[in-house]
């Protein structure tokens, strides 16, 4: 395998890891794109939905209202951070290591990443009593058991693929699920709203603000959904939940892409 090749895969196997354990603590991905010069450096860009704005407290490293209105929340969100910026390199580490954790002591954890769990770190040391120097180890571990389990690891090698199989080696939300899915992975469908990316150069908003495409004329929308909704049901009258909002959404992103 070439150099180049073998960036584009361990960074595949890198965004997978985090975007799969993204959607186990319940959030969600708008995009991925990877890197050809470095496999930790390509862009997830995550979405908290109704964590988002604890999520940008935690990560702006500044003191914030949401944080002392509800520390419980924000501890749980911290934490939910903490495993999917570790998440990344856990995966590039066990696919690299044949899926072995033999490699444990030795992982290497991008600039970018350590940066983010250094900073969650210290959210947690000051407002979670007791918490513990070596945490972000103990979540390590953790992953590396996760990733032994067939339902999570199934899941990161499929997508990773799908990811390398692509032109431009990249992938929207829609085919992220749609891969997700037919990996077994069940997703919880929430509400769309602003999303965050893990790129380091960008610096979390603290009052996000919805752009234009995340703010749909809802009447033509409400309309388009319940067409396409009664096409589907004509074609096949049984189908499965996920089935049919992962058929809809295939079919909204057609009919947009061709009527702009």
């Amino acid at each position: 395998m070439i150099p180049n090749e073998e960036i584009l895969k361990s960074g595949a196997y890198h965004e997978s890891g985090r975007i799969v354990f993204a959607y186990k603590c319940s959030y969600g991905c708008e995009s991925v794109e990877l890197s050809n010069t470095d496999s930790g450096k390509g862009n997830s860009k995550l979405n908290g939905y109704h964590h988002l704005e604890f999520i940008q407290a935690i990560l702006s490293g500044k003191p914030q209202n949401i944080i002392s209105e509800n520390p419980g929340k924000a501890i749980e969100v911290a934490k939910n951070l903490m495993e999917i910026y570790c998440a990344g390199s856990c995966a590039k580490n066990f696919f690299e290591n044949n899926k072995s954790t033999d490699g444990l002591n030795e992982l290497e954890i991008p600039a970018q990443d350590a940066g983010y769990i250094d900073k969650i770190q210290k959210f947690l040391k000051i407002h979670h009593s007791n918490h513990t120097d070596d945490y972000p180890s103990q979540v390590i571990n953790r992953i590396f058991t996760d990733l032994m389990k067939p339902e999570i690891w199934k899941p990161i090698e499929i997508l990773a693929d799908r990811i390398l199989k692509t032109e431009d080696k990249s992938l929207n939300r829609f085919y992220i699920e749609d891969t997700l899915m037919m990996a077994g992975f069940k997703i919880n469908k929430q509400i769309i709203k602003q999303g965050i990316s893990v790129q380091e150069n960008e610096t979390p908003k603290s009052k996000p603000e919805a752009t234009p495409e995340l703010k749909p004329d809802l009447t033509k929308e409400k309309i388009l959904d319940k067409a396409l909704n009664d096409f589907l049901h004509l074609v096949k009258k049984d189908w499965a939940t996920d089935e049919l909002d992962a058929s809809l959404n295939y079919l909204k992103f057609i009919f947009k892409k061709f009527n702009g």
